[in-house]
């Protein structure tokens, strides 16, 4: 891309991706931000206007607003919500919350594809297990709409022109994710993780506050379009038993796995599949499988520099990541 002044818009700009990315884009010379948000007035939209972004308000199911955001930019970073719908319906309807999700991402493409400045376009995609299992892990509807709204940018024939300027990013799990803290101590002394897969499952980690927008950034400004990223901290794309070595080792405790089945985790801690679907596809096909042609963070053009998974957890108390994803299975918990 040329030195010119430029624009990204960033889509959920209040949120751990979106954040990211807005602060990572104000550090570069000649680039600035515009942050979208449903609600200028909080908080978080405040502190990234004292930051320098231009907050703007803008409606993922109102196309006049996101018409108005994207005018004038030259890249647009998206990442739609699953979870706020489906953590605000008590019946926990994971088609409803896919639906509204596919609905969201297919506007944002829309209103994209309208922007003649437009240069570069992310989107924070995931893959579907569905299609890799042959429909055997179909239950993860919230991989499954991000999948399905790759697919409509690829091929939808109104979206050809847009489709040239687009990046895929699969961020890995997140550093917090609940299987990478503890969930019981027994009686003498050794912290449990109860997990339902293999201890050999392999998962790639990712700090997402702090990491989405250095590579994001090199999406758009070193990459090609096109580009299928699996994005994950460095040294940190690790079975959950290194994870777990990696949490003993750095808090000093003593640590075990148990291993039990998915109808006996959502039996004893009341989580739905909609969660414990995508962890069965990972651990028997792959977490990119299914994905055609991505790339590593060692396959860049510029190298990005994280901190790993045990670097992290060194500067975090596990008492409060465990509380804190305790809470946050509380919030999708049947």
């Amino acid at each position: 891309m040329s030195s010119q002044t430029k624009t990204i818009a960033v889509i959920g700009a209040t949120g751990n991706q979106g954040f990211s990315t807005a602060e990572s884009f104000l550090s570069i010379p000649n680039w600035a931000v515009r942050a979208l948000t449903r609600n200028p007035d909080s908080a978080t939209a405040q502190k990234l206007a004292s930051m320098g972004c231009e907050v703007v308000q803008a409606d993922l199911n109102d196309m006049s607003s996101l018409d108005t955001a994207f005018k004038g930019v030259h890249a647009i970073f998206v990442n739609t919500d699953f979870w706020a719908t489906y953590t605000s319906d008590p019946a926990r309807d994971s088609f409803a919350a896919y639906a509204q999700e596919v609905r969201q991402g297919k506007n944002a493409a829309i209103a994209a594809s309208k922007v003649p400045s437009l240069e570069r376009f992310v989107y924070s995609a995931l893959p579907s297990f569905s299609k890799a299992s042959g429909g055997k892990y179909s239950k993860a509807l919230h991989c499954e709409s991000k999948a399905a709204i790759v697919e409509y940018i690829e091929t939808s024939r109104d979206l050809i022109e847009l489709a040239k300027k687009s990046s895929f990013i699969y961020l890995g799990a997140y550093s917090t994710h609940p299987i990478f803290t503890p969930r019981s101590l027994s009686e003498d002394g050794v912290y449990q993780f109860i997990i339902h897969v293999r201890p050999v499952a392999k998962i790639p980690i990712i700090d997402a506050p702090s990491s989405t927008g250095r590579f994001v950034k090199e999406l758009v400004l070193n990459e090609e379009p096109g580009t299928k990223l699996l994005a994950y901290d460095t040294d940190s794309y690790l079975s959950v038993l290194e994870a777990v070595e990696v949490w003993s080792r750095r808090t000093g405790e003593k640590a075990e796995i148990i291993t039990i089945s998915a109808e006996e985790m959502r039996e004893r801690f009341g989580i739905p599949m909609e969660v414990l679907d995508a962890p069965l596809a990972i651990d028997e096909f792959g977490y990119m499988s299914g994905v055609e042609g991505y790339i590593e963070p060692k396959d860049l053009t510029s190298t990005v520099v994280t901190r790993s998974f045990e670097e992290w957890l060194n500067t975090r108390d596990w008492r409060e990541l465990a509380l804190a994803g305790e809470k946050e299975l509380e919030g999708v918990k049947i």
